[in-house]
């Protein structure tokens, strides 16, 4: 995949100055006497990842008056929940690797990461109740029950070699979508901004939290193990199907498919991951996920035409060939 020609930060600038107050915000809200909980909290924000969740939080209210504490507060809480669900995330498919660092179950164990996960996403809870807005609040609560539900339905079609790609689009709105469009949409809130554009926002969110999970499975075939932070292959491995591999299945007969299964079971080692990709190429099933990947970031530009040009619409929509370049 070519390399990206824009970065975060660059996109970002409109927000930047907030930023390392979102930082600050989540270290003052995670701060604990509990010296195993403070360890394993900077171990699993060293590497802090992209903040897309808050840096979509500050976009939204940008378009508004101004960026209030507030919209800071609530960035944090998303960022906070979402870091929850990835330490959870971790534990449910025995990820070795999380940001090119030892995931928290390997370092520690498997309970100290489902407490800290707990710890974690009890924080997010007791932050976005901090913001003085109860549409915000419901919007997170809704979000968070929603996310859970798609990661229960991703857990229930595990080693479903017969997953459809209606279903593992259903699942990644929930897990991935919901939560990234609640961000935007909360910070048009706390912005001020009227009801047609807090939905346009909302709208996009899910467009690009579609377009950005579909790119993030495709990359689990076809990136840099160190670019892309975690083990390739790694969702495969653990019996998640993604579209690539729902698309190339369309294709093979039961024998094929059968073959397929089998590898996945004995291990995936760097030949079979090599075979399998081999495979996705010749029937275009690589290709045809970043195709849906590129239709849905169209239809989330069409979002943004609401608005009248600004720094934010424009990284907005850099967001977006962002998503469709990356390799990480």
């Amino acid at each position: 995949m070519e390399k990206t020609r824009i970065s975060l930060k660059e996109i970002y600038e409109p927000i930047q100055a907030y930023l390392p107050r979102v930082e600050e915000e989540i270290f003052s809200i995670l701060a604990t006497p509990n010296e195993l909980s403070a360890e394993v909290v900077q171990h699993f924000f060293r590497n802090k990842g992209k903040y897309l969740r808050p840096a979509l939080t500050l976009f939204g209210a940008s378009f508004g008056a101004s960026v209030e504490l507030d919209a800071i507060r609530a960035g944090a809480a998303f960022e906070i929940f979402h870091s929850a669900t990835l330490i959870h995330d971790d534990i449910i498919d025995s990820a070795y690797v999380r940001r090119n660092l030892p995931t928290v179950n390997v370092k520690w164990s498997s309970q100290v990461a489902v407490l800290v996960g707990d710890y974690l996403h009890d924080k997010a809870i007791e932050t976005i109740f901090s913001v003085k807005n109860d549409r915000v609040i419901a919007a997170f609560l809704k979000t968070a029950g929603i996310v859970c539900d798609g990661e229960i339905l991703e857990l229930k079609e595990k080693n479903n070699f017969n997953l459809k790609e209606k279903a593992y689009l259903s699942i990644i709105e929930r897990k991935t979508a919901s939560l990234l469009a609640t961000c935007l949409e909360s910070g048009a809130i706390l912005g001020g901004l009227i009801t047609e554009r807090v939905a346009a926002l909302e709208r996009y969110g899910h467009y690009f939290g579609m377009a950005f999970q579909v790119i993030d499975d495709c990359l689990d075939f076809m990136g840099e193990e160190n670019e892309f932070g975690k083990t390739l292959g790694a969702d495969l491995q653990a019996g998640v199907l993604t579209l690539p591999l729902i698309r190339l299945i369309e294709f093979l007969d039961e024998p094929a498919k059968a073959e397929i299964f089998s590898k996945v079971k004995s291990g995936l080692g760097h030949s079979k991951l090599s075979d399998l990709v081999h495979l996705l190429h010749e029937y275009g099933a690589l290709e045809y996920a970043l195709a849906k990947a590129r239709e849905f970031t169209d239809c989330a530009a069409l979002e943004l035409t609401v608005f009248p040009k600004s720094p934010s619409r424009t990284s907005l929509e850099t967001l977006l060939q962002y998503v469709l370049e990356r390799s990480s």
